[in-house]
């Protein structure tokens, strides 16, 4: 039996996806999970920073702002 990861937030209700907090919390166990954060929210540098440093790879879902933003690419 082959098991799937699934980023926090995938199945989340567009609310929950939306709710800052709870975007917050599944970022610290997977970044990438920013992908399906409301889109809103990639230009919340706390919320991408948040997901930066727990996986480099959230950077390609940061608002090009942020993406720009020296201390969120050397986080």
């Amino acid at each position: 039996m082959a098991f799937f990861h699934l980023p926090p937030l995938r199945s989340a209700s567009a609310e929950l996806r939306g709710d800052r907090e709870v975007v917050l919390t599944a970022l610290t166990q997977d970044g990438t999970a920013l992908e399906f954060a409301s889109k809103d929210l990639w230009c919340d540098r706390e919320v991408v920073l948040t997901a930066v440093a727990q996986s480099g790879w959230a950077l390609r879902y940061a608002s090009a702002k942020l993406r720009g933003d020296r201390e969120v690419v050397l986080t």
